[in-house]
């Protein structure tokens, strides 16, 4: 019988797959003024991971979830890879 969801995929293979998701975002976008997507990504993976966690605990509410697995945690227990907000350099083309 197939799962249907990620939810019986070991959490290190979870997490293995986003954070390399995350840098390739980070390492393409990553450049002057990106600050707001990168907020956006930054959401995003923690909302999707706190999704995952939800189904893996069987959490049916938001607000149960959020207690259970603050941002903070996300980060520090299960590994997310920290989005920088701020560029990393200024422009997008070598210089000459």
């Amino acid at each position: 019988m197939e799962n249907s969801g990620s939810a019986g995929v070991p959490l290190g293979d979870v997490m293995k797959h986003l954070n390399a998701s995350l840098r390739g975002w980070v390492g393409y976008f990553h450049y002057r003024n990106s600050s707001k997507v990168l907020e956006k990504v930054k959401m995003q993976a923690e909302q999707r991971l706190r999704t995952h966690l939800m189904k893996r605990h069987k959490i049916t509410d938001r607000g149960t979830a959020l207690l259970r697995f603050p941002s903070q945690k996300l980060y520090a227990d299960y590994g997310l890879y920290k989005v920088p907000l701020t560029a990393g350099w200024k422009t997008a083309h070598a210089s000459v």
